[in-house]
């Protein structure tokens, strides 16, 4: 066989697969079962949030929630008829930032985060009494040393770097202690003033970095003032006192007191 007549073969051996999927798909597509599909899938979609963008800062999106079509013909032609119960769903993505400072959850969720970075065990009662979802994040020299205290505390445990910076030299070693005794990922950096350097260590082992202001006195007040959806206090105090009427005030508000992971959480549960 010559070489014309072989590639005359593969020629129209491609042009027959290629023929061959085309009519595949228009039959598809024209099936009463994909046809209700496409007539109701925009009814059914649920918009992403984008996250909104302030220059190198941002706060939280969530993902939506829009028709696996190929997926949702497969099950109801299994089935042999159409059924919206068996509607297969699938998550639009909001991309990830690594490389910006997050300032806060969405705003459309009745939700805020309390971060501590100290451990007293008076405030930690008072969380324990009232299962409050506290995050606290440590200096990684006192990961190891503190690991008995830091396993009764009522919350999740966080790297606080060393010295509140993150370097190369420790943040797979500290990450992994948190892993290991807390069984939590330690996936957030924590910052009070923009460090770009930090941002792209951080970044590198694909944690994103928080950024918010740091309370040290006058706690209530400024919860008070500052209180919103999604929004993050860090406090740098052990007055018992300020930090459990803060506490109440924020619950008296009709606010929920969550974890970091529940906060800025962007999947969507698409059934």
């Amino acid at each position: 066989m010559n070489k014309y007549k072989v590639l005359g073969i593969l020629i129209l051996t491609g042009f027959t697969f290629f023929y061959t999927d085309k009519v595949s798909r228009i039959i598809k597509d024209n099936d009463p079962i994909m046809t209700r599909i496409d007539n109701v899938k925009d009814t059914l979609t649920v918009s992403k949030i984008d996250p909104i963008i302030y220059d190198d800062e941002y706060i939280t999106g969530i993902n939506g929630c829009i028709v696996n079509r190929e997926e949702s013909y497969k099950k109801m032609k299994s089935h042999g008829e159409y059924n919206e119960n068996l509607m297969v769903m699938k998550e639009d993505i909001v991309e990830d930032e690594y490389n910006k400072y997050i300032i806060g959850g969405p705003k459309q969720n009745r939700k805020v985060s309390i971060i501590l970075t100290n451990y007293d065990s008076k405030i930690n009662n008072f969380i324990k009494e009232n299962n409050i979802e506290i995050n606290y994040f440590v200096d990684g020299s006192n990961i190891k040393k503190d690991i008995g205290i830091l396993i009764e505390l009522q919350g999740r445990i966080y790297n606080y770097g060393r010295d509140k910076k993150y370097t190369d030299k420790y943040i797979i070693y500290d990450n992994s202690l948190i892993k290991s005794n807390f069984n939590n990922e330690s996936n957030y950096c924590l910052v009070t003033e923009k460090d770009n350097n930090l941002l792209d260590v951080c970044s590198k082992y694909k944690m994103k970095t928080i950024k918010t202001y740091e309370i040290k006195d006058n706690i209530l007040n400024y919860t008070k003032e500052n209180l919103s959806n999604g929004k993050i206090f860090l406090i740098n105090s052990n007055d018992y006192e300020e930090i459990k009427y803060s506490i109440n005030y924020i619950l008296s508000k009709g606010y929920k007191i969550v974890y970091l992971d529940e906060l800025l959480d962007t999947t969507n549960n698409c059934r």
